[in-house]
C-alpha cells in the first residue's frame, strides 16, 4: 500500500512526460472487470444477505497492486532508461531468489525466526507456527508456491531469450541454476510450485520447436550446460539428503508425491488427497448462478446455521469451489474474464511475448484447483511497461528494416 502511494505520486509526474497512454488505456479497461468482480460480490452478499466481502474490494486490490508496480516500473526506469518484459523478468527473478533465501535462513537461525514470527509476517497462514515447511516474509503456503511458480514461467522466458540471442553461457547457466533453486526450495514452501515448473518446461519445450529464430546448432550447444547443472544440482540435493535430518525432511515434504510413487507406488500427497475430498460443487440451481455468499468460515456470521467447517465454508479450500460457493458462475465467469483482458493487455503491449502471458494465465487457472488466489501481481509490472520499451519490438522493426535494405 505505501508503494501505491508512492505510484499514485508520480503518476502525474509520468502524464505530464507523456508515457502513459497506453497504461492508462489498459487501467480504465481491466477496472472496470475487477468492478465488475466487486460488483458479484455485492450482488451475492446482497442476495443472500450474509457479511462475507471476500472479495468486495477486488477493485481496490487491483488498484493497489498495479500502482505500487508502477511505481518499480517508474524506478527501473531511471536506473536503466528502457524497461523490458526481461527487465521485469530478471527483477522478479531476484526477488525469488531472495525469498528462497530468507527462506532457509529463517528456518536455520532460531533468532532470525523468532524476529519474523513476532514482528513481520504476523498470520500463521502465511507460514507461522506451519511445521515441516520453508516460509518467507509474507511467502508460504499455496500463495508463495504460485507465485515462485509464476516467476519459473518467467524465467523460461529469461533462458529462451538467453539462447535466442547468443548470450554468454555464465547468464545461461546462472538462469538455469536459479531454475532449479526456486524449483527446489519453492516446493518447500507450497508444492504448487511444480504446477508452475510443469508449465515452464513445456513452454520452453514448445517454443525451442516452433520458434524460427532459434538455430537447433546454439540448442544443441546449450543443452550440454543443462544437463551438467540438473547433474549438478541432483547430487548436491541427494549428498544433503543423505547428512542432513532437517533437508531430508524438507524434502521429503517438497517432493512427498515423488518420493510416495518410488517407495509406495501412488503418485499422491497428502494435499493432493484433502482437494480430492474438498473439490465439491453445488447441489442447486441458485447456488450454481449465484452462489451462497460465504467463502471464509460461515462461523464469522453470527447469524449463520448451515454446517460447521474448519475455516472454509463447505469444508473446502479448492478456489474453483470456493468461488462457485462465494458467488456462482456469475462471479467466477467474471473473475475468469479479468484474467483473460489481463493477459489480452499485456500480450498487446509485448506483442512477441504473448505466449509467456497465456502460459501465466493458463497457471493462474491451474493454481484455482488447488487455492483461491491470483498472480495479478505478476502480471501488474508488465502492464506498466510503455509500447516503446519493447526489446523485442525494437528488434522486429530492426530484422524488418534490414530485409527492406
Amino acid at each position: 500500500m505505501f508503494l501505491a502511494v508512492l505510484g499514485l505520486l508520480v503518476f502525474p509526474l509520468e502524464y505530464i512526460n507523456g508515457r502513459i497512454p497506453t497504461f492508462k488505456d489498459s487501467f480504465q479497461k481491466l477496472s472496470l472487470w475487477a468492478l465488475g468482480v466487486s460488483f458479484c460480490s455485492f450482488l451475492s452478499m446482497t442476495i443472500n444477505n450474509t457479511p462475507d466481502d471476500s472479495y468486495l474490494g477486488y477493485i481496490i486490490s487491483m488498484w493497489v497492486w498495479l500502482f505500487a508496480a508502477y511505481f518499480c516500473v517508474f524506478l527501473m526506469r531511471q536506473v536503466h532508461g528502457e524497461v523490458s518484459v526481461e527487465t521485469v523478468g530478471y527483477y522478479l527473478v531476484a526477488v525469488a531468489l531472495l525469498q528462497c533465501t530468507l527462506a532457509l535462513l529463517i528456518d536455520h537461525f532460531s533468532f532470525l525466526k523468532t524476529m519474523v514470527d513476532t514482528y513481520v509476517t504476523g498470520e500463521k497462514y502465511m507460514g507461522v507456527g506451519v511445521e515441516d515447511r520453508l516460509y518467507g516474509i509474507g511467502c508460504a503456503l499455496d500463495v508463495g508456491g504460485g507465485r515462485l511458480g509464476a516467476i519459473l514461467v518467467i524465467l523460461a522466458y529469461l533462458i529462451l531469450q538467453s539462447i535466442k540471442r547468443q548470450k554468454s553461457r555464465w547468464v545461461f547457466t546462472g538462469l538455469l541454476g536459479a531454475f532449479f533453486y526456486i524449483l527446489v526450495i519453492g516446493n518447500m514452501m507450497g508444492r504448487t510450485a511444480t504446477v508452475g515448473a510443469a508449465i515452464a518446461i513445456a513452454y520452453l519445450i514448445y517454443s525451442l520447436c516452433t520458434d524460427r529464430k532459434v538455430e537447433g546448432a546454439s540448442v544443441r550447444s546449450f543443452l550440454s550446460t543443462t544437463i551438467l547443472v540438473i547433474i549438478m544440482g541432483v547430487i548436491i540435493c541427494v549428498g544433503l539428503y543423505n547428512v542432513n535430518p532437517e533437508v531430508r525432511k524438507l524434502l521429503r515434504f517438497g517432493f512427498e508425491a515423488f518420493f510416495n510413487f518410488f517407495e509406495h507406488g501412488t503418485f499422491e500427497t497428502h494435499s493432493t488427497n484433502m482437494l480430492s475430498e474438498g473439490l465439491i460443487f453445488p447441489d442447486n440451481f441458485k447456488t450454481w448462478i449465484i452462489g451462497d455468499g460465504y467463502m471464509a468460515s460461515g462461523s464469522n456470521d453470527p447469524y449463520y446455521i448451515g454446517p460447521a467447517d474448519y475455516g472454509f465454508y463447505m469444508n473446502t479450500d479448492a478456489g474453483y469451489s470456493r468461488f462457485l460457493f462465494y458467488f456462482g458462475l456469475t462471479g467466477l465467469v467474471t473473475f475468469m474474464l479479468f484474467f483473460v483482458n489481463v493477459c489480452k493487455e499485456c500480450s498487446q503491449k509485448v506483442k512477441n511475448a504473448g505466449l509467456l502471458f497465456t502460459a501465466l494465465l493458463l497457471l493462474n487457472f491451474c493454481i484455482w484447483v488447488k487455492v483461491s488466489t491470483d498472480i495479478f501481481v505478476i502480471f501488474a509490472p508488465f502492464l506498466c511497461l510503455a509500447a516503446s520499451e519493447n526489446e523485442e519490438d525494437d528488434d522486429e522493426v530492426k530484422d524488418k528494416e534490414l530485409a527492406e535494405a
